[in-house]
């Protein structure tokens, strides 16, 4: 019985929404392999919890908690925990962060239109040692048309077309300024651009 207890792995849920803890929760309550731990929207309150674990932890990591945005939180998890596996959640609108998340060292990936299917899995995986990207993932980042503009993308050219600052866009959107930046880099790359000018040329054309 302590050995098991030992190798069970602790599950944290972090997300700036409660309710997308409190659902994932639900799922990860239900696994065997794992015990689900406190939830946590904010960065402060991730680091403070994972500071009293002492054994294996798996964080499931929402794209933004209340305090910090994905590429930030990601850092500091990776400089202060690099113990912790972590695997990032997403919405479809938001495969931007799935990629960045793996360029950034993530251990696993899961879209949430997937979660049902593809978290326990996952989740097996990394208690295991392994980390995983789900094959529709990876049949997606390696398609041609994976790099195709998301429509929250769409959004964002869209308002960059009509003159809108950072600041402007996130306060139409609902994202914090540093969401923005984020969506725009990822623009950028896409577009092969390195300025608003030529994102927005190319966009205006249509040759992209």
């Amino acid at each position: 019985m302590d050995n098991a207890e030992v190798t069970t792995s602790r599950v944290i849920v972090a997300d700036r929404q409660v309710i997308v803890c409190q659902g994932i929760g639900s799922l990860v309550s239900q696994m065997s392999g794992v015990s689900l731990g406190p939830f946590a929207t904010d960065l402060k309150t991730l680091t403070r919890v994972l500071g009293q674990e002492d054994g294996p932890v798996i964080v499931i990591l929402g794209v933004r908690l209340a305090d910090a945005d994905l590429a930030h939180a990601l850092a500091t998890l990776q400089k202060d925990f690099p113990h912790v596996m972590i695997v990032v959640v997403a919405e479809e609108t938001e495969f931007a962060f799935i990629r960045a998340a793996i360029k950034s060292g993530a251990n696993s990936v899961c879209m949430m239109s997937h979660i049902l299917e593809n978290l326990p899995l996952i989740l097996t995986r990394l208690v295991e040692g392994h980390s995983l990207v789900p094959t529709d993932i990876l049949r997606r980042l390696t398609h041609d048309t994976s790099d195709a503009l998301t429509r929250r993308e769409h959004e964002i050219l869209g308002l960059l077309g009509d003159g809108l600052t950072n600041f402007q866009i996130s306060a139409r959107l609902g994202l914090s300024e540093n969401t923005v930046k984020y969506y725009l880099k990822a623009i950028y790359q896409k577009l092969e651009v390195n300025s608003r000018g030529g994102a927005i040329a190319k966009y205006v054309s249509g040759n992209y």
